[in-house]
């Protein structure tokens, strides 16, 4: 969704930098959003209070409450399509499992690697 919604607002997002971590990945304050996700997934509270702080710093704080809003949603749509069961469309599963190669996040096949 990040790669389609940067692309529409005009700000493409390098992917590939997002999943590496390096630099800004091309968006407005990046490297503070990619700060403040990580801290966001991990289990440092003192981390997580310094992301934070420091997106307030760099985009103000109706910034951050959107960010939060959305990492929160997106940890809700996971569990939700986890839990029914839902699966993705042929074509949606060919970009998905492209995006996932390309960040060397693939896991291996039944039948053995790719």
């Amino acid at each position: 969704m990040l790669s389609w919604s940067s692309h529409e607002d005009g700000t493409p997002a390098d992917v590939l930098a997002l999943a590496s971590g390096d630099g800004d990945a091309g968006l407005p304050h990046g490297a503070a959003l990619m700060a403040f996700a990580e801290a966001i997934a991990g289990w440092d509270d003192t981390v997580l209070a310094g992301a934070r702080a420091r997106l307030v710093a760099e985009a103000g704080e109706a910034f951050m409450i959107d960010a939060a809003a959305v990492a929160a949603n997106f940890e809700m749509m996971t569990r939700v399509a986890d839990g029914t069961g839902a699966q993705h469309a042929p074509d949606v599963m060919t970009r998905v499992v492209g995006l996932a190669e390309a960040l060397g996040m693939a896991a291996p096949h039944a039948d053995g690697p790719p």
